[in-house]
């Protein structure tokens, strides 16, 4: 492999248990790990990471936090979406399954994808997948 295209490589993820409720926490743990990171590289982010995943408890509460205001409209605000969304989480943990093997199968399996954080927040097609599933 050129050197350059090593350079831009994306790091070998590390992978997680195999029990389901230690792998959500696990994620959990990484992509906040992932986005105190990338707001102490780029201050320019830190206010945005910190609204969408630092500041949330769970995946749950910041992939609901993400879509409201992603999908929100004047006439529909985010703060009933993320209500709507939270509620769909937190009744069903087969959601809550869904999206951590999203997460991880973007991120094992899309040799772009260089984060969970990353995935989470820009790709559109595992965000547009989280909502059909709602």
């Amino acid at each position: 492999m050129p050197a350059e295209e090593h350079r831009n490589a994306s790091p070998a993820a590390p992978h997680p248990p195999t029990d389901t409720a230690e792998e959500a926490i696990w994620l959990w743990t990484q992509i906040k790990a992932e986005a105190r990171r990338d707001a102490e590289s780029e201050p320019a982010l830190a206010s945005y990471l910190y609204s969408t995943i630092l500041s949330h408890s769970s995946l749950e509460r910041s992939l609901s936090f993400h879509l409201g205001n992603k999908l929100c409209s004047s006439t529909l605000l985010s703060t009933l979406l993320y209500d709507l969304f939270l509620n769909n989480f937190s009744t069903d943990p087969d959601l809550r399954a869904a999206a951590s093997a999203d997460l991880l199968a973007a991120r094992y399996r899309d040799p772009a994808c260089v984060s969970f954080s990353h995935c989470l927040l820009n790709y559109k097609g595992f965000l547009a997948c989280q909502v059909c599933k709602l």
